[in-house]
């Protein structure tokens, strides 16, 4: 049975997903345009996209996990005080301009506004529409 619960949680989970992908994204296209990589590993790190989550009875948790280096990279840019750092630093939007840029400008709004009835119907269909495939192939 499709509860209004089980497509609340669906419309969140693919909401947050959403936004962590992007997150991931704009990282790797500011590594690849405005860094000097030696090894590959934050690019390839980057390129996985890891994050995991855990729903359990009315919560959802999710792991994002951060390539230590990246965080490293965000601290040493934020140095400098003058016109060149700041160039430097506005094109640099690795870390923490890009993760709460998203979550808190893009992927909360969504979840708040964005859970109208059009997209409960949407999601309630597609999901009517899963159960029902899997009931027949279990036949």
């Amino acid at each position: 049975m499709i509860t209004d619960q089980l497509v609340r949680t669906r419309f969140i989970h693919d909401v947050m997903s959403q936004g962590i992908n992007k997150i991931y994204e704009t990282q790797e296209s500011v590594v690849r345009t405005y860094l000097n990589t030696r090894s590959g590993n934050l690019l390839a790190h980057l390129a996985r996209r890891p994050f995991t989550s855990q729903s359990s009875d009315s919560k959802q948790v999710y792991y994002i996990r951060i390539f230590p280096y990246l965080r490293f990279l965000d601290i040493n840019y934020r140095r400098g005080k003058d016109r060149i750092s700041r160039h430097i630093r506005s094109n640099m939007a690795i870390y923490n301009r890009v993760v709460w840029g998203v979550l808190y400008h893009e992927t909360f709004p969504e979840i708040q506004y964005g859970f109208t009835e059009e997209v409960r119907s949407s999601i309630r269909r597609e999901l009517e529409q899963a159960l029902r495939y899997e009931q027949s192939s279990n036949w």
